[in-house]
């Protein structure tokens, strides 16, 4: 077989649809994409208004997806106890944060996943990458350590391929995806490893959210170009829905793509299949 014939290497990765439970239409996108096996996890923000039905769905129904927890200090959804991102990242990195507050937010966040879905998540990561910062990431450890046992969910990694930090990406994405991996992949993968917590290889996905369809397929055949086994590919698709949402459009955006035939010829001309991560 000539080089220009020869079939992709196959590679398994996590599609991760992020935010499940923040609304109905992230619901409704995760799950339809998860029973046509376009996704294989979610990543669920208990405290949003949709969570309860959300997990409803996903007891009651035929879902091969792994559920995970989106660890969250970010997004008021009423609970209290959020910042925004800036603020909350100069507290951590100057210790300026309560760690019993900390460690009181981390439990119940773990409370509500354990009584919607009956048990522990699969995985554990952070809407905006919070699960990384320090002092969060320490208590996250000890108190995953107290719950988890030998059933330790795995948590997710923020570093990039190396091949998607040389080439292929605009210079604001390749600043973005630097900044979240800067600001604790490293420290994370250490006190993981120590503990005894698997991890993704790497992750892809992030970008600027720019609303265009075709500016996402050319994002998603780099992402799949330079994914290897066991990485994650983030997502935040969502069908139509009529309450307020900023990312409104790159949702609807991002579904309409993975949905579609384009996404489906990308697995298959990259040898990238979609599946769980956890053994």
């Amino acid at each position: 077989m000539s080089q220009s014939t020869r079939l992709p290497v196959s590679r398994a990765i996590s599609v991760c649809v992020d935010d499940f439970g923040q609304h109905e239409g992230i619901n409704q996108a995760a799950l339809e994409l998860a029973t046509r096996g376009r996704v294989s996890a979610l990543s669920c923000l208990v405290d949003g208004p949709a969570w309860h039905a959300g997990a409803q769905a996903l007891r009651t129904g035929s879902v091969a997806a792994e559920v995970g927890l989106h660890l969250n200090f970010t997004e008021d959804f009423g609970q209290g106890g959020c910042l925004p991102l800036g603020i909350l990242i100069a507290r951590c990195y100057a210790r300026l944060l309560d760690r019993a507050a900390i460690r009181r937010a981390i439990e119940r966040q773990f409370d509500r996943f354990e009584a919607a879905m009956g048990r522990l998540p699969a995985f554990v990561d952070g809407h905006q990458h919070v699960h990384q910062l320090p002092v969060i990431r320490d208590v996250l450890i000890e108190v995953m350590d107290r719950r988890c046992g030998a059933a330790r969910p795995w948590l997710r990694a923020t570093l990039p391929p190396a091949a998607c930090r040389r080439a292929g990406l605009s210079r604001a994405t390749a600043l973005k995806t630097w900044l979240i991996a800067r600001l604790g992949a490293r420290p994370l993968a250490r006190i993981a490893h120590r503990h005894g917590y698997r991890q993704n290889g790497h992750l892809v996905g992030v970008y600027g959210f720019e609303p265009s369809e075709a500016d996402y397929l050319v994002k998603l055949r780099h992402w799949l170009a330079c994914a290897g086994d066991g990485d994650v590919l983030m997502c935040h698709p969502s069908l139509p829905w009529e309450g307020a949402d900023p990312l409104r459009a790159v949702r609807a955006m991002e579904y309409r793509v993975l949905a579609g035939e384009e996404f489906s010829a990308l697995l298959k001309a990259t040898g990238i299949v979609v599946g769980p991560l956890s053994c």
